[in-house]
């Protein structure tokens, strides 16, 4: 007579403890830098923390290039932008167009170097509240990265000179198009500028750069 095995049934996995976000059908959603801007602007005014950094991820460059412009100093600009994105996570429901959210940021940011250069001239002093020092607990993406600093002392004296130089509407788009690689069609959504301008303003920007470079060479050589 033929003996009956019984099988052992297979244990599982126990299940995690946070499940990975879903869409409606079900599926795993996307990580968010496969995002676009309007769904990580959403999925922040929800309390993902993830989301709004990679928002920061993604503008903190023309953010601090925006408040540089304004301040005219890399420290100054530096705090700046941690303020501009502190605010900008604070009033997110405030953005009527979750696809506005960069023209916004820099309306904010444009705002806030301003407010910023004034209060600098009074010296007076700012305290964090609760919730920014949360978010700068938290977050991996608003405060300083040490990677502009290095950035910054590297560059060339003589260009870092006759870009200071130039109109802070030139140095904005110069430094959007060749620091943060933006496309023209980016740079004008950000702005809230129409393309034909930003593409003035580059070419504007590049020749002026130019002729100060080439007036900075002829007196190198005379020295």
């Amino acid at each position: 007579m033929a003996t009956q095995t019984t099988s052992k049934p297979t244990s599982q996995p126990d299940p995690p403890l946070i499940s990975p976000p879903t869409t409606s059908t079900g599926q795993t959603a996307p990580s968010p830098a496969r995002m676009e801007d309007t769904a990580l602007v959403l999925r922040a005014l929800v309390g993902d923390l993830a989301a709004f950094d990679e928002l920061v991820r993604r503008y903190r460059g023309a953010v601090l290039a925006v408040a540089q412009g304004v301040t005219g100093s890399f420290d100054r600009a530096q705090d700046v932008t941690q303020d501009a994105f502190l605010l900008a996570f604070r009033k997110l429901a405030q953005l009527d167009d979750p696809a506005r959210f960069s023209s916004w940021l820099y309306a904010i940011t444009r705002h806030r170097a301003q407010r910023f250069s004034r209060r600098e001239s009074r010296s007076e002093p700012t305290d964090a509240d609760i919730l920014d020092t949360y978010l700068l607990e938290q977050s991996h993406e608003i405060a300083p990265n040490p990677l502009d600093e290095i950035i910054r002392q590297v560059e060339h004296l003589s260009v870092r000179g006759a870009f200071g130089k130039l109109p802070e509407e030139h140095q904005i788009i110069l430094r959007l198009y060749y620091y943060e690689e933006w496309p023209v069609k980016r740079i004008a959504e950000f702005l809230s500028l129409p393309t034909t301008t930003v593409k003035w303003r580059l070419h504007e920007g590049r020749q002026r750069l130019k002729r100060s470079l080439s007036g900075a060479l002829e007196v190198q050589e005379d020295e």
